[in-house]
């Protein structure tokens, strides 16, 4: 870790137990710094990017710093349906509400979560899904093999370029239990068989010419990422998703439907990147993410 992050972290922690003490009220609550609730602009407002999916591991919104962060992303993108992993939950109801001011009204859907203190609740998956959005047989699953949190998936179907589609939220094993993560993907490819189109999003922890991504390039029709240059193999030009590292770790992964465009975004919690993709039922994009 940093040390600029070991310091951010530690003041994070120190102003979380003056607010336990009630001796300090978050910024996102007195209307200013970072996360706090915007006035709306007439002419931001806008509606959603049909067919449009994002994923992104927000690291609790770097922690402790309010609903601000994601507000922002998703304002930018404008998607359809949001997959979430690794967020303060709490944080991402109150980025909801606060999306409506701008025109931008999300259903909210829980997945799975584990407490996290300096969330003051739960961090973990959550689904956001467009008003509108066809969205039925929402249902979220755990693992058979854990890692001491509690790890597994949502999933549910909609429609999307026009065609249904099964739609999964995951984060998979840290590398402190990398043993278990064939399994669990192994799980997930087993849910997804059954379907003729789906998507599969999230944080994978894994690079993709990892052994324990194996399965998921083995599935017939094929599996492929947004990044058309991320696959079994390595090649320069997949761009990873990690910041600090360049690994490459969130996924959104179509069969029976493509991608006809790709986006990766840099945040300010300098962890993982936005992931964005318009999907299509016509032939995919072979260009490589592009940076917004």
């Amino acid at each position: 870790m940093k040390s600029s992050r070991r310091s951010a972290l530690a003041a994070k922690a120190a102003l979380a137990l003056l607010m336990t003490a009630g001796l300090v009220t978050p910024v996102y609550a007195q209307g200013t710094g970072p996360g706090a609730e915007p006035a709306p602009e007439p002419a931001a407002r806008a509606a959603v990017i049909k067919d449009r999916v994002m994923t992104w591991n927000s690291h609790g919104q770097d922690l402790f710093s309010g609903p601000g962060l994601l507000r922002e992303q998703i304002r930018k993108f404008r998607p359809q349906i949001v997959l979430l992993q690794e967020s303060c939950l709490g944080e991402v109801r109150q980025a909801v509400r606060q999306l409506k001011g701008y025109g931008l009204d999300y259903q909210y859907m829980p997945g799975m979560a584990n407490y996290h203190w300096l969330c003051g609740g739960d961090n973990g998956q959550a689904v956001l899904v467009a008003k509108g959005t066809p969205l039925s047989n929402y249902k979220t699953v755990r693992y058979s093999k854990q890692d001491g949190e509690k790890r597994g998936y949502s999933k549910f179907t909609t429609k999307l370029a026009g065609r249904t589609v099964q739609v999964f939220n995951t984060h998979l094993n840290s590398a402190s239990g990398a043993a278990t993560r064939p399994e669990q993907i192994t799980d997930l490819i087993a849910a997804a068989r059954p379907y003729q189109r789906t998507l599969l999003g999230g944080d994978f922890n894994a690079q993709p010419w990892d052994g324990s991504m194996g399965p998921m390039w083995k599935e017939r029709p094929a599996y492929r990422d947004v990044d058309p240059y991320c696959g079994k193999s390595w090649h320069r030009w997949c761009n990873g998703t990690q910041e600090g590292s360049g690994k490459k770790y969130d996924y959104l992964l179509h069969q029976g439907i493509n991608s006809r465009a790709c986006y990766l975004r840099n945040t300010r919690n300098e962890d993982h990147r936005v992931v964005v993709s318009d999907v299509t039922a016509s032939a995919p994009s072979t260009d490589a993410c592009r940076f917004v």
